[in-house]
This record gives structure tokens, sequence and C-alpha cells, in this order.
């Protein structure tokens, strides 16, 4: 591709117009290739990957050829590799969109993307797929499991595959149907010999399926449960300590020097580089009281 214009409007979305350098394509009805180019298709938009922040949108008028084999001489629309056919979206931005969905919900991704929630579900139904291409999957590294909930307050869940190449790219191998034991059992099972031989580390959730199913089909990788979860798990036991260790101040210090602790809960949960400067000053007050709760904080810093 290569890009011919670009123009942001008011609200700083970007559309990049591009078009393609490929020449030729299969003709619709002999499958021959063919190279006798009779116009562009009408421009089509397709919503592309955000750059900092800000949509972009990727604009082209798809080539069309003549066929000189097939009596009439039908055309044929040129078909790219990096959409789909009545796609709104590039695949780079679908693809974008589901590794979205890892710790979210259908809804939370449609209200942060701003698409409609059919949109989203509709991506996550085209990308269940029966069968992994797996000769077209390079050589991966690390396996990702990720259960997703498809509506908030359902117990309706996917599972998001995700591997992670030598070189550092992470694609989504498969979305499977449910987050069943036997479910992730048989998608590691279907793997080719050459694809499980790689893998050497599996990151995935706490919960048992998912563990126990690495461990009986992939033995040897080792499994390493997602940052996500133990950090979520850390905070919440981080701040029960908080809460407790804050009753028994009020109930052990006298009012004016509680009064000089309190407030802590926002600060306590802040990353220790992103403290102001009086914020800093009631952590280093409170953790004189409770040096227990200081080496909370700085576990959970780490």
């Amino acid at each position: 591709m290569q890009v011919v214009s670009l123009e942001q409007n008011e609200r700083g979305e970007c559309t990049i117009t591009v078009e393609s350098t490929t020449e030729g394509t299969p003709c619709r009805q002999c499958g021959r290739e063919i190279k006798d180019l009779h116009g562009v298709d009408e421009a089509i938009t397709l919503r592309h990957l955000p750059i900092l922040g800000r949509r972009v949108y990727l604009r082209l008028r798809p080539k069309r050829y003549c066929c000189p084999y097939c009596a009439g001489g039908p055309t044929t629309t040129q078909q790219l590799s990096w959409y789909s056919p009545k796609s709104p979206h590039t695949k780079a931005y679908e693809h974008y969109l589901l590794l979205q969905l890892v710790h979210a919900t259908i809804e939370d991704v449609s209200i942060k993307e701003d698409l409609g929630y059919k949109a989203v579900e509709g991506i996550v139904d085209r990308w269940i797929k029966r069968e992994v291409k797996w000769a077209e999957v390079k050589r991966v590294k690390l396996l990702g499991l990720d259960e997703i909930a498809l509506k908030k307050g359902h117990r309706d869940f996917v599972v998001i595959v995700t591997g992670r190449a030598a070189s550092g790219e992470v694609k989504v191998l498969a979305v499977l149907p449910d987050r069943k034991k036997q479910t992730v059992k048989q998608f590691l099972e279907a793997m080719p010999r050459r694809v499980k031989r790689a893998i050497h580390t599996v990151c995935t959730d706490m919960y048992e399926g998912f563990i126990l199913a690495v461990k009986e089909v992939l033995g040897k990788a080792q499994v390493v449960i997602d940052r996500y979860h133990v950090a979520k798990l850390y905070r919440a036991g981080a701040d029960r300590l908080r809460t407790q260790e804050l009753r028994r101040l009020k109930r052990e210090l006298p009012k004016e020097d509680y009064a000089k602790v309190k407030g802590a809960m926002w600060p306590f949960r802040k990353k220790a580089a992103d403290l102001e400067g009086e914020e800093q000053a009631l952590l280093t007050r409170l953790f004189t009281y409770t040096p227990a709760l200081h080496q909370a904080y700085e576990y959970g810093s780490n």
C-alpha cells in the first residue's frame, strides 16, 4: 500500500487515503491471474488501529480487473489480505479489539472504543473458528489463556488463546466457545507436535480448569499465573490490612494523632512514583505507626 493523502477532522480523527501497489487479482470465475486494469470501485472506509489515542480510518478505492480469458470479459474487484469483504474494520483493528477484551467484557470494549455492542460481538463471532490453520502459525514460545465475559453479570464466557512468537509478536490464535477444562484440553491436544514442543510457558488466570488442562497436555511447559490476577488479589489483601490497621490506630491513638493519618486510602493505592508531596507525607506518618502496612505497600510497589 502507499499513502495518497491524510485528513484530520475537528474531533482529531484521521482518515488516511491509500492505494494498493499490488497489480492483478484472481478472476472470480476462472481463477486465473488477471492484470487488465478496468478502473476502481467506490471508496470504502475501514476503521484501523488508533494512533496516540486518536481514531484512524483507511480509505481505499479497490482496483477492478477485466478477465481476457472468460466470455464477456467479466470484471473482478481486487481483494487485499488486510481486510475482509463487507467488514467495516481492518483485520489488525479486529485483532486489537480481541486483545482489549482480555480482562474486560464486550460492553466495556464497546464503551471504550465507541463501537456498537453488536459490532464487537460480531467480531468475536467471526473469530470463533472450529479449526486453526496451524500451517500459518510460526514457532510459539509463550501461550496465553484468558477468559472474557460476553455480557456483564452473566456467566457467558469464551476463552481467547494468544501466542507470543520468539520475535515478541502476539497473535490471537483462537477464540474457544466456553471455558470448560475439556474444551481447552481438546484445543491443546489438537496442536501439531512442533507447536507443542516449542511452548515453554503458558500464562493463565487462576482457574483450575485451565491449569489442569495445560499440565495434562503440555506437561513440560511452565504455568505462570497472569500478573493481573495476582496483583488484583494482592491489592485486595493489602486493602484489608489497611482497614484493619486504621481501625486499630483509631482505638489506640489520641484523636489529634489519628486525624493526621486519616484519608490514606487513595494514596495507599497509588504507586510511589505517582504520589504528590502531601500524599507521600501522609503515608510516611501512617507507616511510622504500622510497619506491617509499610511492608505490604513496599511489596505491592515492586
